[in-house]
């Protein structure tokens, strides 16, 4: 798995949490940090990966290119937070922020930053694609056409 496809699971677990608990970016990006990038395999793992991965999925210390990358995402979806839920609640016509699922929230969250924040090094695909696919895996069975509909009118 590269360093980027690592660093945007990374940042919506982080981002997960600061929803879920309230955290603050700066508490959240350390605690995820200090739980889980020991480069221990997590115990349990997650329930999407593959049976052969199961054993080996941990969050890589050493990965500075994943970690910062993930820091970047997190901390740029929180401070551009308003203006994203603004984007989203526009383009999501029939569907409130606060009643979408916590996972496909923040992965519209972190795909809808992404495409407007970080598009002068991630082509739009590559930001729509990637999302798409944190949908199969964290999100339930129509996450990824819901997350795929949303951010390709954001993208256009």
């Amino acid at each position: 798995m590269g360093a980027r496809r690592k660093a945007r699971e990374y940042a919506l677990m982080m981002l997960y949490g600061m929803d879920q608990a309230g955290q603050w970016p700066d508490a959240a990006v350390a605690r995820f940090f200090e739980s889980f990038g020991k480069g221990e395999a997590l115990d349990p793992p997650p329930s999407y990966l593959p049976p052969g991965e199961l054993e080996s999925y941990q969050v890589e210390p050493e990965d500075a290119e994943a970690r910062g990358y993930a820091e970047r995402l997190a901390r740029g979806v929180i401070h551009h937070r308003e203006e994203l839920d603004q984007v989203l609640q526009k383009i999501s016509q029939n569907w409130r922020l606060e009643r979408m699922a916590l996972v496909d929230r923040n992965l519209l969250r972190l795909g809808a930053y992404e495409l407007l924040h970080e598009s002068a090094e991630v082509p739009r695909k590559v930001a729509i694609n990637e999302a798409v696919e944190l949908a199969k895996l964290f999100g339930t069975e129509g996450s990824s056409a819901f997350v795929n509909g949303i951010l390709d009118r954001i993208g256009k």
